[in-house]
């Protein structure tokens, strides 16, 4: 019975440890969003490209570390799943941060959506400048890029 409850003790501080570092990547990848915005105020369309492509990798980085996170949490608290109800009454404090850190999760994620729907935003603005307007048909590297983005946000991958 002492080892089931350091069992369970010891996979809900891994569960907050994995929150955490979750949220941290999370924090990267808002950074970067922003930093893509405010990069179509370059005057260099050449400069501005290749700062968005780094970034872009860059932040795949980070989004390859939420994703991984996110099954390291579904691996630990799915078998846990059955019997957190009860056992999790057991542990208030531990629970309630939990809660709280899948808050903090959830929010700095519907900023970085709100935040790319900027970036669109800004990079519609900057191709009406450059003379492609705004319904203009984009470059083929503009595609890759925009591609790219929407695979990251929409956190798609390969099954």
């Amino acid at each position: 019975m002492l080892d089931e409850q350091r069992e369970f003790e010891t996979k809900l501080a891994i569960l907050g440890d994995i929150l955490a570092k979750k949220q941290e990547a999370l924090e990267t990848i808002l950074n970067i969003c922003e930093n893509q915005e405010s990069l179509y105020a370059s005057s260099s369309i050449h400069e501005r490209r290749d700062f968005l492509l780094e970034m872009g990798k860059e932040k795949q980085i980070y989004i390859d570390q939420v994703l991984h996170c996110d099954d390291a949490f579904q691996a630990i608290f799915e078998p846990l799943s059955a019997t957190f109800p009860d056992k999790g009454q057991n542990y208030p404090d531990q629970v309630k941060g939990l809660q709280e850190a899948i808050q903090r999760v959830l929010e700095i994620d519907v900023k970085i959506r709100v935040q790319e729907e900027r970036t669109k935003i800004s990079a519609k603005a900057v191709w009406a400048k450059e003379g492609r307007g705004a319904s203009a048909e984009p470059t083929q590297a503009d595609r890759n890029y925009i591609l790219s983005q929407y695979q990251e946000n929409n956190r798609n991958r390969p099954k």
